[in-house]
């Protein structure tokens, strides 16, 4: 279908829409010169030019669904649950109760302690994580603000984590570490902005 073949389908032309207005009564079209709209009798004072109110494909049911940028979000939300707990299972776990590392964590209880954090706080993310899946699939109107406070709240605590890591063990390397805080803060700053912003997450999470 050619471009001009789209815009017949809709009553004016884009280029110039004051060529013809609807009546805002009945929406029926009111040709130029025209002081009432024939269907219903509403005076031309009423009516407003002919516009298009939205893009040519972005109407609200355009929108609806979760599809488009959403369904990255979606991906996300059933990988996460998988990466933090294989991450608590193949790290974090053993590194608390191998033997090797227990003379270690004897004597530096502030590293054992922070060892605990990043378990309690993969759990809680964990749990967080399918609670916003929740939200997110049944489309609540809700999920938007908690998905942003989860994406804050996850970029402070690894951010949180890395510095006492760079603080307690100043020679320990860390670039995974950084790179980890890297993508936490661009995801924040790439993702809170569209759930604020987003016409799609306004059209969808309704219920």
């Amino acid at each position: 279908m050619t471009n001009a073949g789209v815009l017949e389908d809709y009553p004016v032309n884009p280029i110039d829409p004051t060529m013809t207005t609807l009546c805002s009564n009945c929406a029926s079209e009111i040709p130029e010169g025209f002081s009432s709209c024939a269907a219903c009798g509403t005076e031309i004072g009423s009516v407003a030019p002919a516009q298009l109110s939205t893009p040519l494909f972005s109407t609200v049911e355009d929108l609806e669904g979760l599809s488009g940028w959403l369904s990255l979000v979606a991906f996300g939300l059933v990988v996460s649950p998988f990466v933090m707990l294989y991450t608590i299972v193949t790290v974090n776990l053993p590194f608390l109760t191998d033997s090797r590392y227990q003379p270690y964590l004897t004597s530096h209880p502030a590293f054992a302690a922070l060892a605990i954090f990043e378990v309690i706080t993969n759990i809680t993310f964990i749990a967080s994580v399918l609670a916003l899946g929740y939200l997110f699939f049944t489309k609540r109107k809700a999920f938007p603000t908690f998905m942003i406070l989860y994406l804050a709240t996850q970029c402070s605590v690894i951010l949180f984590d890395t510095i006492a890591v760079h603080i307690l063990v100043p020679s320990a390397d860390l670039s995974a570490a950084y790179t980890s805080v890297a993508r936490s803060v661009i995801g924040a700053l790439v993702w809170i902005p569209y759930f604020v912003v987003s016409r799609r997450v306004k059209a969808t999470f309704v219920r």
